[in-house]
């Protein structure tokens, strides 16, 4: 990351590394470099919608971390993204911040539906985001219906933490479905709490979108900003 952070200062002719300079660095290892795709206006506003639909949704969570930036800049194989970095580590993964990530991230399917009417493929990664949480709930940490069992592969360990055999799982036919509609279930709350919030935030989803159309990055202080703004009665 810091060396590209020093190939971008020296293309820039300067001779300190700055802090711009590490945060691109940082979005190109992560993301890849910048783009400039021939798009639709079309496509740039349902990029837009998807990812406000991301932010608004998170901004909304009381167990979310804040929404850093949010941009349209199409990166890698990404049309735009919203960075949600956490403001601190954590030691333990609670339930309902596994929720509210499920339900941040299925922001962007939701606004597409909300604002379209329509769905994209645009929203496959993050769908297969939602679902593994989703399942490692179900699964692994005994956060379901289903109670405390570890329906996932059984593994031994060493006392120096080291994997000394693994079992795979073995599910009967019957506790295979069970999981399957836990999973669904989680899923499907989280969907709902999602539109619940976009349809209450529509007037400031289109806010940010509109702004996000005409600016293509946002950072927190302005979306902060756009968020806490009073809009003029229709």
């Amino acid at each position: 990351m810091l060396n590209e952070a020093a190939i971008l200062t020296a293309r820039g002719n300067k001779k300190l590394i700055e802090m711009e300079d590490i945060d691109e660095a940082a979005l190109k290892v992560k993301l890849g470099p910048a783009k400039k795709r021939l798009q639709t206006e079309e496509d740039k506003k349902l990029t837009a919608y998807h990812e406000a639909g991301h932010a608004i949704v998170t901004f909304n969570l009381p167990h979310m971390d804040p929404v850093s930036r949010i941009s349209i800049v199409a990166r890698g194989v990404t049309l735009g993204h919203t960075q949600i970095p956490p403001t601190a580590d954590r030691t333990h993964e609670t339930k309902s911040h596994l929720l509210a990530q499920i339900t941040a991230v299925l922001g962007g399917r939701a606004a597409e539906s909300l604002v379209f009417n329509e769905l994209t493929t645009g929203a496959a990664n993050d769908i297969e985001q939602a679902t593994q949480i989703a399942r490692r709930m179900v699964v692994d940490f005994g956060m379901s219906e289903l109670g405390p069992m570890n329906l996932g592969p059984q593994v031994e360990y060493s006392e120096m933490g080291r994997a000394l055999w693994m079992e795979p799982s073995q599910l009967s036919p019957e506790m295979a479905a069970a999981v399957d509609r836990e999973v669904k279930k989680i899923i499907d709350q989280c969907s709902q709490q999602t539109f619940e919030i976009l349809k209450k935030q529509r007037r400031k989803l289109d806010l940010v979108a509109r702004n996000l159309l005409e600016k293509e990055t946002i950072e927190q202080e302005e979306f902060e900003k756009l968020m806490s703004a009073r809009l003029k009665k229709d």
